[in-house]
């Protein structure tokens, strides 16, 4: 095609120019596809079915079965602490001790005293002995003999009193031995040595508290009573609880006791587990999250927690399609326990779900699985018969 002749040389080139770039273009391939999309790096793992405990959590208070004060019983000199604050004690370990020495010299008396009477009473029974066949020939009256008996039996008297004076003593000497009545951790002195203690404003020495076995509280929900009724008439009923709720720190007991009626105030109704501590990491007043589990939801389809997603109000996973594309498909929550979900919806066991790199997806993406994650199991519960 040539330029009309009568166009200026400068026009007619910017012509030609215009009509090699119109040529170029149609002699381009319409055929030529745009550059796919790199796929995105995921994890995927695939839906599997297992048995997830019905686990329920409750706020729950560590308690001792016997917190006690250790007191002065009788009055003296606090003597050198036996064993120091904090320490942990066996069942009548000397722990202080108040000075003796007077409670030894009553001891001293009353053991005289006891003697003493002992001896009245021996002469008033060889007297009684002695004058028996004399009332009965007449040879003394039936007053004086009558006398020696009442003597008899007042010294006899006197010997009971004096064996008790005697208990008293060796009582109180027992008392300035303050021991421990049973294994437990003794807290923070409030009497020293030196201290005279045992009068109305020093008696507590201190206090001792058992640390093992211990006790949790936990109040259900009223509406849950039945479960439990059900649950433990069938056996003992096993808790799991965590220390202040972290999950290192557990510990396992059983249900040993059921208050007797609800409390009106909160609908609830206390339980008491009892647990051992060898570790003695749990200490009375502390909080705990008490797991119970009463059954099991059999069956269930079941994914790791990280693999759902949240929008606005429903939950939704990415399932990878054959094609390596993902879509979002809506689930419903039925129950979790240790990092994973049973779940229900347009979803099937065998389906593969992305578990890592779910924030980067859209519908469509083309994915692609740097390593399946391996699939998780549900620990199986230990407190169902």
């Amino acid at each position: 095609m040539q330029c009309p002749p009568f166009l200026p040389s400068r026009a007619r080139r910017l012509l030609a120019v215009l009509l090699c770039m119109a040529v170029a273009a149609c002699t381009k391939n319409p055929e030529t596809a745009p550059p796919q999309p790199a796929a995105l790096p995921v994890t995927t793992t695939t839906v599997t079915r297992q048995n997830i405990p019905l686990r329920t959590t409750y706020p729950g208070i560590v308690y001792s079965p016997r917190n006690i004060q250790l007191n002065a019983r009788v009055e003296g000199f606090l003597l050198p602490q036996v064993v120091p604050d904090g320490a942990l004690v066996n069942t009548n370990d000397a722990i202080y001790r108040i000075d003796p020495r007077q409670y030894e010299a009553t001891v001293l008396a009353a053991q005289g005293q006891l003697a003493q009477a002992i001896a009245n009473r021996d002469y008033a029974a060889i007297d009684q002995q002695r004058n028996e066949p004399l009332v009965a020939v007449n040879a003394i009256s039936q007053l004086s003999y009558d006398q020696i008996v009442a003597q008899l039996a007042a010294a006899e008297g006197q010997v009971l009193t004096a064996k008790a004076n005697l208990v008293q003593a060796e009582l109180n000497l027992s008392y300035c031995t303050v021991a421990a009545p049973f294994p437990g951790m003794i807290g923070a002195s409030e009497q020293f040595e030196g201290d005279v203690v045992g009068e109305p404003s020093s008696t507590k020495l201190n206090s001792l508290v058992q640390l093992d076995p211990l006790w949790v509280q936990f109040s259900p929900s009223s509406t849950e009573w039945p479960k439990y009724h059900d649950r433990m008439a069938k056996g003992p009923l096993t808790v799991e609880l965590t220390y202040d709720g972290d999950p290192s720190l557990k510990a396992t007991g059983q249900v040993i006791f059921t208050d007797n009626q609800i409390l009106t105030s909160t609908s609830t109704l206390m339980l008491r587990a009892q647990f051992t501590n060898p570790g003695m990491i749990f200490r009375p007043g502390a909080y705990a999250q008490v797991n119970v589990v009463l059954g099991t939801l059999d069956n269930a389809l079941v994914v790791p927690e990280r693999a759902v997603f949240a929008r606005e109000a429903d939950i939704y996973v990415w399932r990878v399609k054959s094609d390596d594309t993902v879509e979002s498909v809506l689930v419903e929550l039925q129950r979790g326990y240790e990092g994973m979900l049973a779940i229900t919806g347009s979803i099937a066991e065998g389906d593969r779900i992305v578990v890592d790199g779910i924030q980067r997806m859209k519908a469509g993406a083309l994915v692609h699985d740097t390593g399946a994650a391996p699939a998780q199991t549900a620990p199986a519960p230990t407190s169902t018969p």
